[in-house]
């Protein structure tokens, strides 16, 4: 209403489907809808017009950055010690296929890094975005629900292989609350066992606005059952990450953007 000066389609947080095919929902420069549309040429209605949910929100963070991956290296190298040479590949909604060789199920990263690793090998950052959402629930009869009640599914052989999770995690790891982290962790680890002549580092990140209190509360326990934490698990929030990201603009197009996006996504007292 005060910005885009557009009205609403029977919710206040949907756009009209006129609007919403407009690309109204992304932001303006950066090609950002062009990928939106490479990626999903068919209008989907919680991408394109569902204004508080995360699907769209991938594309407005982070397709900017393959303007300039340098930038892109410079803000996540505050984020993961300085670990990153370069930034390699950006890709938006991808899982590694084919999915039986790594989780074998639908589970995909939101933003998708490969990088050059300091010690010249090759790495991942798989990136899951929140916004309003909390956990979900399990849905019976699903494929999911049969790989979590079957012990000799990828979960838990990926589980065992990895040698991440403290013992006795698993009835945690495997509950609503923390059974997607766990599921991203996992999608990163079966990609670094079953790839491991290619890739040496898998960090998988957790974005979220620091309002949403659930994942702050979820992110500290899931970390608390990692039994070592150097990179393999971040939480952060849109307020960290943007102010990061402000400081290290490298001109007034991307100042602009983070301006957007602030202003779009974090309430600032």
């Amino acid at each position: 209403a005060f910005e885009l000066n557009v009205p609403f389609d029977k919710f206040g947080n949907y756009l009209t489907k006129n609007d919403a095919s407009a690309g109204l929902n992304f932001y303006n420069d950066f090609n950002v809808f062009q990928e939106v549309k490479k990626r999903y040429p068919k209008y989907s209605r919680p991408l394109y017009a569902n204004m508080l949910r995360s699907e769209h929100i991938g594309f407005n963070l982070f397709v900017p950055f393959k303007s300039d991956l340098e930038f892109c290296k410079n803000v996540f190298n505050v984020f993961v010690g300085g670990q990153i040479k370069s930034i390699d590949r950006i890709e938006i909604e991808y899982a590694p296929s084919p999915a039986e060789n790594y989780l074998n199920d639908k589970t995909s990263f939101d933003t998708y890094i490969e990088f050059t690793h300091i010690d010249n090998k090759k790495g991942i950052i798989g990136i899951e975005v929140k916004y309003t959402e909390h956990e979900y629930k399990l849905k019976p009869g699903s494929k999911q629900e049969t790989d979590i009640l079957n012990e000799k599914s990828r979960y838990y052989t990926i589980s065992e292989q990895c040698g991440l999770y403290k013992q006795n995690s698993t009835e945690k790891l495997i509950s609503d609350k923390f059974r997607q982290m766990w599921r991203n962790q996992l999608l990163g680890e079966s990609i670094i066992i079953e790839d491991n002549d290619k890739f040496k580092h898998f960090t998988s990140l957790t974005i979220f606005p620091k309002g949403n209190q659930h994942f702050i509360e979820t992110s500290e326990e899931y970390q608390n059952m990692l039994t070592y934490k150097s990179n393999r698990f971040i939480s952060l929030t849109y307020e960290e990450f943007l102010s990061t990201c402000y400081k290290l603009k490298p001109n007034d197009r991307f100042g602009k953007w983070i301006d957007y996006l602030k202003k779009r996504y974090i309430i600032e007292n």
